[in-house]
Order: C-alpha cells, then sequence, then structure tokens
C-alpha cells in the first residue's frame, strides 16, 4: 500500500478525502498549516499528523521523504499550489491538487 499526504486535511474537501480514505482501509498521513486544526481530525481518525506551512520548505521535503504522493487540498491555489509542486518535482513524488 502506498503511503500519501493530504495537505490541507483541515478543510471541508480534505476533510471528505480523509474520512473516505479511512473508510477504505486507508492510512494518509494528514497535514496543514495549523496544528489546532489538523490535529483533532487526526485523532479521531487515529492517523499520523504533519503541520508546517509551504514556506518552510525544510519540512516540506522532509514530509515528502515519507509519501508517495501527495493529495494537495489548500487553497488558494494560486499561491499553494506552486510551492507544492515544485517540491514534489525535485522528490520525484506524484501531485493531486482538487482543481485538477
Amino acid at each position: 500500500m502506498k503511503n500519501f499526504l493530504i495537505y490541507g486535511a483541515n478543510g471541508y474537501t480534505g476533510e471528505l478525502i480523509a474520512r473516505e480514505s479511512v473508510k477504505r482501509g486507508l492510512k494518509p498521513i494528514l497535514s496543514g498549516r495549523s496544528q489546532n486544526k489538523v490535529e483533532p481530525l487526526a485523532k479521531e481518525l487515529d492517523l499520523v499528523f504533519r503541520t508546517f506551512s509551504l514556506e518552510d520548505k525544510k519540512s516540506l521535503e522532509y514530509t515528502l521523504k515519507e509519501v508517495d504522493f501527495v493529495i494537495h487540498c489548500a487553497g488558494p491555489f494560486s499561491l499553494t499550489s506552486k510551492p507544492r509542486v515544485e517540491a514534489c518535482l525535485r522528490r520525484s513524488k506524484h501531485y493531486l491538487d482538487i482543481t485538477c
């Protein structure tokens, strides 16, 4: 089974994807900018979580070592997708966002 990250997991669509993933027996890593928002969902779903901003390149790169692909759900995508896409390209990781 592939490991994956849901960035923006505490938003409406990110939460839906997280819940559906768990229903299907998957264990994504939940992620976002705010620990206060991501941690409660992660605890409820018994999932691992990571919190960092997309400007924190060190954490962004480190987290990508743990996963095979990223589902990016954090908007506004005109601002948030570029750092994520660039990091995924550097690490040869698959990327999908909810605007695709």
